[in-house]
């Protein structure tokens, strides 16, 4: 799977992926789009859906089976502090719309934009601006 991702949380490893049906479930659960999810989630103003739907819905992407996926993920809320299942979230989520870490997806195939050529200045891509 090109978007899956194998996470290391409180449940033990699980491959983990958002295909088009999870994410249009995803967004219809959480009444959100995708990126917006993850930006609430990197942000701090997440919901406590958004956390577990990634998680459910990125464990039947990952192949396991639906009547297995939302038991495990409620243990874990049960388990741990609801905060610490936000990175889990956040990994997935990201797979899904960028790939991993360290995957080329959205890197420039022989082509390069130079600060002027793409409108940016060196200003407005500094951390905090």
């Amino acid at each position: 799977m090109r978007n899956a991702v194998q996470i290391n949380w409180c449940q033990g490893e699980h491959m983990c992926a958002l295909n088009i049906g999870e994410l249009r479930a995803l967004q219809k659960n959480c009444e959100a789009g995708p990126e917006l999810i993850l930006t609430r989630l990197q942000a701090g103003s997440w919901h406590v859906d958004d956390v577990f739907e990634v998680l459910r819905l990125g464990l039947i992407g990952g192949g396991m089976p639906t009547g297995e996926a939302g038991p495990l993920v409620m243990r874990a809320f049960d388990e741990v502090a609801v905060a610490s299942l936000k990175l889990p979230a956040f990994k997935v989520l990201s797979a899904a719309l960028y790939g991993e870490a360290g995957d080329p997806v959205g890197e420039a195939m022989g082509v390069s934009l130079t600060e002027t050529e793409s409108g940016a200045s060196r200003a407005s891509m500094e951390p905090g601006q």
